[in-house]
């Protein structure tokens, strides 16, 4: 018997042993991961955008005591008398974990915490707690106690990649550590334990209720009075960032840090200490996150539902989403992307994903086809009126958004107004595989079934390539592609990558001309014409898209500088209904995000026109006629080219 005994305690030495050689080695400075080298990302004009795995180290005494006394009063009360170990603490979690018959408090001290932050994974196993537990006693042998609470507090994870309270600070109060007052130090100190829940960002009424239970813990341990608790509980906190971009370019640097990491791994990446300049501009993106935020909020009233601040995190997820990307059409710099109204909810990146139909917003590659072949000009008069095609497959019956015809009509009044069976007329003139191949020359990428239904734009296309085809329109048939990296240098300034621009002539000048002024009369006097009423006055083309049922709204419009795409949807492809019944349209769902948008960053800047390329003369038309316009009567302007006139009615 006693052989067996100390033959079980030679195997448990000898396990123990081992055990303790495969735990990770303690820093001899408890700051070493912080310190790590992090990569930056920067916009175009030298503003700091992200850093990657960001953390700012800072000493104990430049912190502010209220929160070094709130996150104790929080985490760890005994900090000072324990030895990294907690019986109290330990005894009521096991307790609780055995009546829940799972793992849901853990009772760690700070000291376990931080040996969680700087070793292992947040897995909740039983064998990481003992590995936790042997580090956390490893540690307290070899500092301080106040250099343990230091490294934790330079080391907590307040969310969106921003560890210790310093950035945490920068992040949500835009003050420094040393600054928060005790109303800030006890929100920010109710944060970490569910971001989710009480990033007060994202959920101010949770963040309040979890701010009064911290200051009531530090009431508790004395901490506090009680009456410097009731002041704090009434004092109105502002949040603000220093990084004014923080929160609002996230879709962005997502998109860029996964280009880098193709490039090279993530790991060098994320800690490689790489200095990425970007295409970003930091004005268009505040702007273009702001015109999302406001825009959706008024389509929220629209289609009846509760404020989005005020729904719960499992309702969120069944608002309406929107997507932006602002491309620079002289260099295809991505000069702004938003990808969805929520990141912290959702990371998906509508900007770039092409599942979405495009719906009439696609109709210009159809027309551009047909011009481009000469089959008709902008004053062709073809008949708008019910009609069923008859394929090899099968019989093709589409109809007009109001159910109304309007019988003959000019192709430019017909692009102006969104009339779909006209549209429909074109694409049997030029063939469905025509118009597809136009819209891949003109920087569409994802693929395009070539069948009739393109001419109402039945097919998935990315905002991104949205915004990109329409530049080529603006830059007079030069396609250049879009891009978010001009280039990357390691931390000792060596360039290790550089964008090379790519333009590659796919359209003809003068046929582009006529496109654009086709676009410029939806802005003028079609479907988008409240750009004009808005008060906007720089030259602008575009084109609504609402696809059936009204399952997507959009609107891609460009100036010659600037081309912008907005899509607005459900996640789940619902229809978009307002409270009144009626579907939500382009012109209703994306056109005000666009406005809001380009109101901001246009306002005060110089402006030309689309340059003019030889061989283009205007004539006053009849609308419908395509003939000259009578005194008094309705007219259009209309460009075309030298010499040419109108076609036969079809």
């Amino acid at each position: 018997m006693k052989k067996l005994i100390l033959a079980i305690l030679v195997l448990f030495c000898l396990g123990l042993a081992v055990f303790t050689f495969t735990l990770p080695q303690v820093p001899n400075d408890l700051n070493a991961i912080a310190l790590q080298n992090p990569t930056k990302m920067f916009s175009r004009n030298g503003q700091l955008v992200k850093v990657l795995a960001n953390r700012e180290v800072v000493k104990l005494e430049d912190m502010s005591p209220y929160v070094i006394h709130a996150i104790l009063a929080l985490e760890d009360n005994d900090f000072y008398k324990h030895k990294g170990f907690s019986k109290k603490a330990f005894l009521r979690a096991w307790l609780t974990n055995i009546r829940r018959m799972k793992i849901v408090e853990g009772g760690s001290t700070i000291t376990q915490q931080l040996a969680k932050n700087l070793f292992f994974a947040f897995d909740r196993t039983f064998i990481r707690k003992i590995k936790e537990f042997f580090i956390a006693v490893q540690i307290e042998r070899q500092f301080s106690k106040d250099e343990i609470l230091e490294a934790y507090l330079n080391q907590i994870n307040f969310g969106a990649g921003i560890y210790g309270v310093e950035l945490g600070a920068q992040t949500y109060f835009a003050r420094h550590a040393d600054e928060l007052t005790l109303a800030e130090a006890a929100m920010l100190a109710g944060i970490p334990r569910s971001i989710v829940l009480y990033n007060p960002y994202q959920n101010e009424k949770r963040a309040q209720e979890r701010q009064s239970f911290v200051l009531k813990r530090m009431v508790d341990e004395g901490y506090i009075t009680e009456q410097q608790r009731d002041e704090a509980l009434q004092e109105k906190i502002e949040l603000s960032q220093m990084n004014r971009l923080q929160g609002h370019a996230e879709y962005f640097t997502d998109k860029v840090r996964r280009e880098t990491s193709d490039m090279w791994s993530s790991e060098a990446v994320d800690y490689g200490g790489l200095l990425i300049n970007t295409t970003l501009d930091p004005q268009f993106q505040y702007e273009a996150s702001n015109a999302i935020k406001e825009g959706l909020a008024q389509l929220d009233e629209l289609l009846g539902l509760a404020p989005y601040s005020e729904a719960t995190w499992e309702e969120k997820v069944s608002y309406p989403q929107a997507a932006l990307v602002a491309l620079d059409t002289k260099s295809g710099a991505i000069r702004a992307m938003v990808g969805g109204r929520d990141y912290q909810r959702s990371q998906f990146n509508r900007a770039l994903s092409d599942v979405r139909s495009v719906g009439s917003a696609f109709k210009p590659f159809n027309y551009f086809a047909a011009l481009d072949k000469g089959l008709l000009t902008p004053v062709t008069v073809l008949v708008d009126e019910h009609k069923i095609f008859h394929t090899d497959t099968q019989d093709w019956e589409p109809r007009n958004f109001d159910e109304e015809y309007w019988g003959p009509v000019t192709v430019k009044w017909a692009l102006m107004h969104s009339r779909n069976l006209v549209s429909a007329k074109v694409i049997f003139m030029v063939s469905p595989a025509s118009v597809a191949d136009c819209a891949h020359r003109f920087g569409i990428t994802s693929p395009i079934e070539p069948n009739p239904s393109l001419a109402l734009g039945a097919t998935g296309v990315s905002p991104l390539d949205m915004a990109a085809a329409f530049s080529t329109f603006a830059n007079e048939g030069i396609k250049r592609s879009p891009y978010f990296i001009d280039k990357v240098l390691t931390s000792e300034g060596e360039e290790v990558y550089r964008h090379v621009p790519e333009s590659e002539r796919v359209a003809d000048p003068q046929t582009c001309y006529l496109m654009i002024d086709m676009l410029k009369g939806v802005v003028e006097g079609g479907t988008a014409v409240s750009i004009t009423q808005s008060g906007l006055q720089q030259p602008i083309a575009g084109k609504t898209g609402t696809t059936n049922d009204s399952r997507d709204a959009w609107f891609v419009g460009f100036t010659p500088e600037l081309s912008v795409a907005v899509w607005v949807g459900f996640d789940d492809n619902r229809v978009m209904k307002n409270k009144w019944g009626s579907g939500i349209t382009g012109a209703s769902g994306a056109l005000p995000i666009w406005i809001s948008f380009m109101k901001r960053i246009l306002a005060g800047k110089p402006f030309t026109d689309f340059p003019q390329p030889p061989g283009i003369e205007f004539h006053q038309v009849d609308p419908v006629t395509g003939a000259g316009s009578m005194p008094g009567g309705p007219s259009i302007r209309v460009a075309l080219r030298s010499g040419s006139t109108g076609m036969s009615r079809r």
